[in-house]
This record gives structure tokens, sequence and C-alpha cells, in this order.
């Protein structure tokens, strides 16, 4: 296994806000680059993981908000439990919330096919964001 393909998943302590001990390691296929971070927190007798999601360099000010204007997150359907824009970040993120499973298989999984969706997500967006719209709207 690519050491730089495993993402180690971490419980968070909600109290505290640290980081208490490895729960998981999953293979990520492709596009881990798109991970800003991860990690698992208790949330009454349900752990959730808080992946959060990031684009490329988003090298014009005027596409930041288009990515999220255009974003659709709706494409993840029923495969997670919530998604939140994370704006005033260099590049646009997102927080995805979904259900965690000791299946690590299946986990793997899911991980692997929320990255894929994002990236095809953002190929999709990207090139219909209108220049003009947002410099005008920016100025």
């Amino acid at each position: 296994m690519d050491n730089y393909n495993n993402l180690i998943l971490m419980k968070k302590e909600k109290e505290t806000g640290f980081l208490v001990e490895t729960i998981g390691s999953y293979e990520i296929t492709k596009y881990i680059e798109y991970i800003d971070k991860i990690y698992a927190m208790e949330d009454g007798d349900v752990y959730y993981i808080y992946l959060t999601l990031t684009t490329d360099e988003i090298e014009e000010d005027w596409k930041y908000q288009g990515v999220f204007d255009l974003y659709n997150e709706e494409v993840f359907s029923d495969r997670i439990c919530e998604i939140e824009e994370l704006p005033g970040y260099y590049n646009p993120k997102w927080i995805v919330k979904i259900e965690y499973s000791i299946n690590n298989e299946k986990m793997q999984q899911l991980l692997n096919e929320l990255l894929d969706i994002h990236v095809s997500e953002l190929k999709r967006i990207i090139p219909l964001i209108n220049k003009e719209e947002y410099i005008n709207e920016n100025e």
C-alpha cells in the first residue's frame, strides 16, 4: 500500500477538541489532495466523520464565489448526513458529515466515492463560471 494514499481517521474529543486515538485507516485510490482534514466525533450514541473537502488552487479571485454558487451539493444524495460550505479560506471548502461505520471496507469505499463525486462536480462547474458575471458583481 502506498503511504501517500493512506488516510488516517482520528477520534476527536468534543469537549477539548483534541485528537485522542486512531480509529481507522483507509486507502484512497485517487484525489487525496482534495481532502483538507478528517476526524470522527461522537454525537449522542453515534460517531460521525467530518470530512473537509477542498479544490485545486483557485487562481482567479472571481472564480471563488462562482465555485460556491454552481456547486450542487445534492450530487452526494443519500451518501451523506449533511454538507456545509466553509467560506473564508483561500480555496473553497465544504465539510461533509457522514455516519461512521466500523466496517473498514465500507468506509473506504464511501470515502473514495465521495472524492470521485466531489472532483466530478468541480470538473463540471469550473468551466461554467462566467468571468464577466463575477468581475462585474465584485466591482
